[in-house]
């Protein structure tokens, strides 16, 4: 007879109900807080989370203020689904917190909610990133939860959801969605393609929900920093960049820019330096001539975006989180323009 294997049976997986382990809302907060918690979620949308060292980590009784390096991201955690009142109670913490990132945590979110904050994530300079919990069961004791970004897109898979939509069929039904323009829906179809290619190698680099903007983003490092990829129909051309932002734009972009001889070859790229933004910097690599119009071409296009995120992620990742914006000397104003080669990019939306 055959031997039998010595590897270990297999446990079955059983999607579970949220409050099949979280009670109430103070049991979800205290365990987002939990180290093992954070460094889920950390792993989940690319970023280092931490709690502060203070005791004001709590700011509302759904949102906590973390830290991701020297900066201060929001993090909202729901228990059950997310309404347009706790929308407009996050943005307000927002503001008084002047974060650059916001993440929230919910088992789903209303479809509401969901399209602004996918409205939210293109059009604002704060990064919004919605993110989806699931608790499972390993056999019959052991639990495991999931983060899963969505970026604003809605999860209409859940229960929750369906027992929302019966418990609102009386009521005026919304009308459907615009239908995408031609141009929108190659947006989205190119960026599928990318981000089914990120996920098959297993790029450092996390993709979201594909975008319908010629610009598709994605998070590294720490807030106020964002890798875009952006395709430039005017000028035939693809961008990888660094997107720097907020009031240390300056600062950060000049301290990397010390640096740009060492990141060049890192890269192994040539690279477009702009810092000629207040609050905006960026540093880019462009494939030019290239022919949007032919999806065969796609694929080559597609690979080249992966190629160079996943450089830039690995060049730059260390760098940010070690940036302090205090060390900073600005140069004499007559050697502001040592950076010569800097080349303004074309402005398109940014995802």
């Amino acid at each position: 007879m055959p031997k039998r294997s010595a590897k270990p049976k297999l446990g079955r997986l059983q999607k579970l109900d949220p409050t099949d382990y979280w009670q109430t809302q103070a049991d979800f907060q205290q365990w987002l807080t939990d180290a093992e918690t954070l460094e889920l979620l950390s792993e989940s949308v690319g970023l280092e989370l931490s709690l502060p060292e203070t005791d004001e980590a709590q700011s509302e009784a759904f949102t906590l203020l973390l830290e991701a390096e020297s900066e201060t991201v929001l993090l909202a955690g729901h228990l059950g689904t997310p309404e347009a009142a706790d929308l407009g109670r996050l943005l307000s913490w927002a503001a008084k917190a002047k974060t650059t990132m916001v993440i929230w945590v919910a088992p789903a979110f209303s479809t509401d909610v969901g399209p602004t904050l996918d409205w939210l994530e293109q059009t604002s300079e704060v990064m919004f990133v919605g993110v989806t919990v699931e608790l499972w069961s390993i056999g019959k004791a052991a639990m495991a939860a999931n983060f899963m970004p969505i970026y604003g897109a809605v999860d209409d898979s859940d229960a929750e959801l369906e027992e929302s939509a019966d418990a609102e069929a009386d009521l005026p039904t919304e009308p459907e969605p615009e239908p995408l323009t031609e141009l929108q829906q190659e947006n989205l179809d190119f960026w599928s393609g990318l981000c089914d290619r990120l996920d098959r190698v297993g790029s450092l680099v996390k993709s979201g929900s594909p975008s319908i903007e010629a610009t598709m983003g994605f998070a590294i490092a720490r807030a106020g920093f964002r890798l875009n990829a952006i395709l430039d129909r005017d000028h035939n051309s693809l961008y990888t960049e660094l997107l720097l932002s907020g009031i240390d734009a300056q600062p950060h972009f000049h301290l990397l820019a010390q640096e740009r001889e060492a990141i060049a070859d890192n890269i192994g790229l040539p690279l477009i330096w702009d810092g000629a933004g207040d609050q905006i910097c960026m540093v880019a690599s462009a494939l030019t001539d290239v022919d949007l119009g032919d999806r065969g071409l796609w694929p080559t296009y597609q690979a080249w975006f992966c190629d160079c995120l996943e450089r830039f992620y690995e060049t730059f990742f260390d760098r940010i989180k070690q940036l302090d914006a205090n060390s900073y000397q600005p140069l004499p104003r007559h050697r502001a323009t040592d950076l010569n080669d800097a080349l303004i990019l074309p402005a398109q939306p940014r995802g």
